[in-house]
């Protein structure tokens, strides 16, 4: 069970680096090149959010498979 909880917030720690990822190059980097579109902006943010939570709930299981 150890591996199982182990796996889980590593895979949580991954899709937080991937919402790092989303944020730099679909928000950041548009504003910086002045090609920022309002839409894409939401869908991105959108995904974000998404990838964050779920990547905090891995954590947060495997967490609790370790006690």
């Amino acid at each position: 069970m150890k591996k199982l909880s182990e796996g889980l917030k590593e895979l949580g720690k991954h899709l937080l680096n991937i919402g790092v990822a989303i944020i730099v190059f679909a928000i950041i980097q548009p504003l910086v090149n002045g090609k920022f579109q309002i839409g894409t902006a939401i869908l991105f943010i959108i995904a974000y959010f998404t990838v964050v939570v779920i990547g905090t709930i891995l954590i947060i299981e495997g967490g609790n498979k370790d006690e």
